[in-house]
């Protein structure tokens, strides 16, 4: 059904976009509207020619040049969408509210071809301009964001680094991996958390980059769990690769840090394996098996299992999954879709921690939700 959606929602996008750029505009010739038709509806469609590429069999950097190119239109098609839906709704509401106070222009006539080639130019540019600058955005190397949470289950500052999403795929350079392991160890951290969407391909695929996380640093270790994109692309093959690369993985398990007070639990993306009653029966006997004292962490793929939990259960959750939305306006869709967005909510009691991660899915792109690496220091009550 979700996939059904989201083709008609595309060819939606893709015949809204090419009627107001090219079907009102008598001057351009049919085959220069059918090529812009074509760029559009490829755009509106990467994901699914990318997907279609990868299955016959194209690899190496005609791969990498092709999802890159198509993700970048992807992505520029969505911001000229909302670009147009917005002038178009302020423009014809402005015209007809001009209209009921008697001063409605022709020359303002959202109709009128001669200015709509000229506000579809103007669009066109702007929508260009933005995509270059969530370009920039998305590339550039994640910003390390300090949190503090106080806690009564604390006798000392604990300090969190969290890596979510980073999405590891085969056109991610090995540096820019070794610079976020560096970055991260640079923290000093006690504890390493990972919860999910670590990769997006095979681990034969990107054996070189993810080599890289074998040189994560913590006085207690590196923890990981599953998001969504491992289940796409072969969860059991990457339990097997995380141990490998001395990652504590944890699906359904817990671990007491001894001489911190800290219980570090992990369960695999929820929303993979569906919130059923007896995966959320699962998870209670997982967080019940903690001390009362023990301060608890649990790493979840997906924040909404949030709302299921108590503070009886967990004292703090981080996730990610959300990208803090990566591309305004999309924040609202993945709001409504999650029920939390980005960054500290108090739910039930307890904390939830969303990073807007350190990496991106799609689009290379990044517009009102910047990349970071989450530095999350415990510290007692008194003290904060």
């Amino acid at each position: 059904m979700f996939l059904i959606l989201s083709f008609i929602l595309a060819l939606s996008c893709s015949m809204i976009t090419i009627r107001v750029l090219v079907c009102y505009n008598p001057e351009i010739m049919a085959s220069v509207k059918w090529g812009i038709g074509a760029v559009v509806v490829a755009a509106w469609y990467a994901p699914v020619i990318i997907g279609l590429a990868r299955k016959a069999g194209v690899t190496g950097v005609p791969y990498v040049l092709l999802s890159q190119v198509l993700y970048f239109m992807f992505g520029t098609a969505f911001i000229l969408f909302c670009l147009i839906m917005l002038r178009d709704i302020f423009w014809i509401w402005g015209y007809k509210a001009a209209g009921w106070l008697g001063k409605a222009s022709a020359a303002c006539d959202p109709m009128n071809a001669a200015l709509l080639k000229k506000a579809n130019i103007a669009t066109c540019l702007l929508a260009a301009a933005v995509s270059l600058y969530s370009l920039y955005q998305g590339v550039k190397f994640p910003a390390v964001k300090a949190v503090q949470i106080a806690s009564e289950k604390i006798d000392y500052p604990f300090k969190i680094v969290l890596v979510s999403d980073l999405h590891i795929n085969p056109a991610m350079p090995v540096k820019r991996v070794r610079k976020i392991v560096e970055t991260v160890n640079a923290l000093k951290p006690d504890v390493i958390v990972l919860p999910g969407d670590i990769v997006d391909a095979k681990p034969d695929e990107i054996a070189e980059q993810t080599a890289e996380l074998a040189k994560l640093n913590a006085k207690y270790g590196a923890f990981v769990t599953l998001g969504n994109h491992e289940f796409y692309v072969g969860a059991s093959a990457w339990e097997n690769r995380f141990r490998d690369l001395r990652l504590f993985y944890l699906r359904n398990e817990g671990l007491m840090l001894n001489g911190a007070n800290v219980y570090v639990a992990g369960i695999p993306d929820p929303h993979a394996l569906r919130i059923t009653p007896a995966l959320m029966e699962k998870i209670g006997e997982l967080l019940a098996k903690k001390s009362p004292q023990a301060f608890t962490l649990l790493m979840s793929h997906s924040p909404s299992i949030a709302n299921k939990l108590s503070k009886e259960q967990v004292d703090l959750q981080v996730s990610g999954h959300t990208h803090g939305g990566q591309i305004f306006p999309f924040h609202f869709l993945v709001k409504k879709a999650n029920g939390f967005l980005s960054g500290l909510y108090d739910v039930n009691g307890f904390k939830l921690y969303i990073s807007n991660g350190a990496g991106g899915w799609g689009p290379p792109m990044r517009l009102f939700a910047p990349s970071e690496i989450s530095e999350i220091t415990l510290v007692p009550s008194a003290g904060f």
